[in-house]
């Protein structure tokens, strides 16, 4: 089932947008992310295992202009896959108005042998 997980930042404070559950796993279709603040600010979004290892940095710091925004995954694909514990953060700069908003399949991860590779 599709779901949009959105927030919306104020801060430099690094923020979970969504951690996947156990027992599911994560389709990622559609990243969107604008800036409603007066100025340019930086927005940065990644995804990492539950104890931060194994980051991978979507945006990392990028500039977006007052009023304008970013976008990944327009063309109707997945994006990317995320398993069990791992954990989507989003993080903008002081003074911002930056709203982010990830759009992704959970689905249900069907049982299967331990040394079945």
């Amino acid at each position: 089932m599709l779901y949009t997980k959105h927030i919306n930042l104020t801060d430099a404070t690094e923020t979970t947008l969504f951690t996947v559950p156990s027992g599911f796993h994560v389709v990622i279709q559609y990243i969107f992310i604008a800036n409603h603040a007066g100025s340019t600010k930086d927005a940065s979004l990644h995804f990492a295992n539950s104890g931060g290892g194994n980051r991978v940095d979507v945006f990392d710091a990028v500039n977006v202009s007052s009023g304008g925004n970013l976008t990944l995954g327009n063309g109707g694909g997945p994006l990317f896959v995320l398993h069990e514990g791992e954990v989507v953060k989003a993080q903008t700069e002081a003074s911002s108005d930056m709203e982010f908003a990830v759009t992704f399949d959970l689905t249900y991860v069907p049982f299967t042998l331990q040394n079945f590779v």
